[in-house]
């Protein structure tokens, strides 16, 4: 008797404690795997339908929100990732959501992610420059890039974010976007759920859901990808790592090339070993913003 009362103490106590330290999940949103998102013209403030495109992105953070919350509580943090960092609508989000808005920033589009977090989910990701036919492919920057290898491997800013995030001990444990970027980033980490929003044509064209089953394929993959925490592993690259990085300006590369633990590998390209991904975020920063010449 005295042991049964003693558990009915405690269940109040533990769903008391569930309550006061819900999970913390992480969500790095970016604008060009949103649903029907296709061309420059819904990418930045000047284009027709930016506005529109602000939409469908916040749509999609608050289907991923929804998918969290029915599987129980959640802290959450939201990383507005695309252009100058200020594309979600913040108003139509939930109230007591956190937001991560503008640039510079030392980890770039996973800014504000720590060893706190039980894992971290990318909505409207892309697939990296040299994956053919992906809807606006590239990786960090689309304008100075050509690419990003890590350890020799070229990768997504999926792969690359995920790689970021894994040097927190945080796993990715979902990602949405057109098909190709889906399956880049499934590659490196098959565990992740994924929500495949558009059949990419090209860099400038797909074949896209609506935006209200685009949010309904997010918010229904979150929810799987829920029921998978605890058993997920962050991605890790092993350290130091060696980076390379291709530019479209044989010109940048030279400068690059200037910094300190940065050497030319070919006309277009340099590269250098660094302790983590910490290093090398705050690095693809600086060299991927020189100014032009």
């Amino acid at each position: 008797m005295k042991r049964a009362l003693a558990v009915l103490l405690l269940v109040p106590l533990v769903a008391s404690a569930q309550t006061l330290h819900p999970r913390k999940i992480f969500i790095s949103v970016d604008m060009e795997g949103i649903t029907g998102v296709v061309q420059p013209a819904q990418l930045g403030p000047d284009g027709f339908e930016y506005q529109r495109a602000r939409e469908w992105m916040t749509g999609e953070v608050n289907a991923a929100i929804q998918g969290v919350r029915d599987a129980g509580p959640a802290e959450i943090v939201i990383c507005d990732s695309h252009g100058n960092g200020q594309s979600l609508l913040i108003d139509k989000l939930p109230e007591d959501v956190r937001v991560v808005r503008g640039f510079p920033r030392p980890l770039e589009m996973m800014q504000g992610v720590d060893e706190s977090f039980a894992a971290a989910l990318f909505i409207g990701y892309h697939a990296s420059e040299w994956t053919a036919d992906a809807v606006r492919g590239h990786t960090i920057s689309s304008a100075r890039l050509l690419g990003v290898r890590l350890n020799g491997m070229e990768v997504s800013e999926g792969i690359y974010n995920a790689a970021l995030a894994g040097q927190f001990g945080v796993p990715v444990a979902f990602v949405s976007g057109d098909r190709l970027a889906v399956a880049q980033l499934q590659k490196a980490v098959p565990a992740a759920e994924g929500a495949i929003v558009k059949e990419p044509y090209g860099y400038h064209s797909a074949l896209t859901v609506t935006p209200a089953r685009g949010q309904a394929l997010i918010r229904d993959g979150v929810k799987r990808a829920m029921a998978k925490l605890g058993s997920l592993q962050p991605y890790r690259v092993q350290t130091p790592v060696d980076l390379e990085v291709g530019f479209k300006l044989t010109l940048d590369a030279e400068r690059a090339a200037y910094v300190p633990g940065l050497t030319r590998s070919d006309a277009h390209s340099v590269r250098g070993t660094f302790p983590d991904m910490i290093q090398i975020t705050k690095l693809l920063q600086v060299i991927a913003n020189l100014e032009r010449p």
